[in-house]
Parts: C-alpha cells; structure tokens; sequence
C-alpha cells in the first residue's frame, strides 16, 4: 500500500484496535519509512486511552464503533 499523501514516501500500515478501557473500535493508519520509524502515540477516540505504534509521524484514527461499555468518562493514567 502507499500513503495517503504522495509527497510521504514510505508504506502505509492500517489495522483495526478495540480499545481495552471502553470497547470502541478503531482503525490505526500509520506510516512507516525506513529509518525513520519510531514509536508514536495515538489515543482512542472515545476515551482517549493512550496507544503506541512504530510510524514515521503521527498516526490517523478513524472511528468504527463507539465504545460498549456504556460509560461516558475519559481515561486516566494511573500512577499505582
């Protein structure tokens, strides 16, 4: 696959996530370049629980389902 911008030269990766916080599900398009990948953050759109990917910038998301758990609260990184 290429990406979506032709000025990028690199290969497109798109996968779908649920979210392990809220249930949503969500596809990932990140893209890669050779030696330029490195490990991008990327939140659920529902929750806004933080995900990481190997990508040479910032990765889209595309909302699929909206979260099933019936909540309305956002993520929160815990310390403990």
């Amino acid at each position: 696959m290429q990406p979506a911008d032709p000025a990028t030269q690199g290969d497109l990766s798109v996968f779908e996530k649920t979210c392990l916080y809220c249930g949503a599900r969500f596809r990932v398009l990140a893209t890669h370049v050779a030696d330029d990948s490195h490990r991008e953050s990327y939140d659920c759109p529902e929750c806004g629980k933080t995900y990481e990917v190997e990508a040479a910038s910032e990765p889209q998301v595309q909302l699929l389902q909206p979260r099933s758990d019936g909540k309305t609260d956002r993520y929160q990184e815990t310390m403990f």
